[in-house]
């Protein structure tokens, strides 16, 4: 059953990284180059995720994104949730 958890929490994962990048390239496309690049530069410290996670939110009727913000938002939860009850039943 852990296993299976694990991999949903993976598949969530794939899904928040699909989503990121989709938010990476409506950025580009509209000419929002620099929190862009500074997304992917940041995301080698661990945080360009977040920064195009909230530019995404903030531009998101600009780029007509909302359903990619509100499915990244819900693979980011899915992927908490699923990790934490994973980690849980790995210590029980």
């Amino acid at each position: 059953m852990g296993a299976l958890i694990s991999l949903l929490a993976v598949a969530c994962g794939i899904g928040s990284l699909v989503c990121f990048v989709i938010v990476i390239i409506k950025m580009f496309q509209h000419g929002d180059t620099a929190p862009a690049i500074a997304s992917l530069v940041l995301l080698l410290c661990g945080i360009g995720g977040l920064v195009a996670f909230v530019f995404g939110w903030m531009k998101a009727g600009v780029y007509g994104i909302q359903n990619i913000m509100m499915i990244w938002t819900g693979c980011l939860l899915g992927a908490i949730v699923l990790n934490v009850l994973a980690y849980a039943m790995q210590q029980s």
